[in-house]
């Protein structure tokens, strides 16, 4: 872990991490507006997924149909490599893992996703039931559906 002062430095071992190709990096920066901590994992620079054991993909989530709509919304910066929310909250999580799910045909969509976020089933259930009490949620609904086509 490198603890790093000077903000120029921090971008500088970034680009080195990503540019080389090296194990994970694990980078926490504390700078003079409160503290930061970055998690900087180059897994995104192989070209497949990281392997569906290291991050607990459920089984679902590892045909190659799944893999290429997650490819889509990974492309669209609405999940990470990790398959994890980017800027997300809870009720536009819940609409992604219910589009997704009807993609895919997959039944069990909060068990399946409530596993691979660590979120409980019934909270993800929650927020989509939420979801329809936001104007917005029919938006973001459409928006998903055009990524994932």
């Amino acid at each position: 872990m490198n603890h790093l002062e000077d903000e120029g430095s921090l971008f500088a071992l970034i680009r080195e991490s990503l540019t080389n190709h090296l194990q994970p990096t694990v980078i926490s920066v504390h700078a003079s507006i409160g503290h930061y901590i970055a998690h900087v994992d180059n897994y995104y620079q192989r070209e497949s997924f990281v392997e569906a054991e290291e991050v607990g993909v459920p089984d679902a989530l590892r045909t190659e149909e799944a893999k290429n709509l997650l490819r889509k919304l990974i492309n669209a910066r609405r999940l990470s490599e990790e398959l994890q929310p980017i800027d997300l909250s809870g009720t536009e999580q819940a609409l992604l893992a219910r589009v997704v799910s009807e993609k895919l045909e997959i039944n069990d969509v909060w068990q399946v996703f409530g596993k691979l976020w660590n979120i409980k089933p019934e909270t993800l259930r929650k927020y989509y039931n939420r979801a329809f009490e936001q104007k917005k949620s029919l938006e973001f609904q459409d928006y998903l559906k055009k990524i994932i086509g």
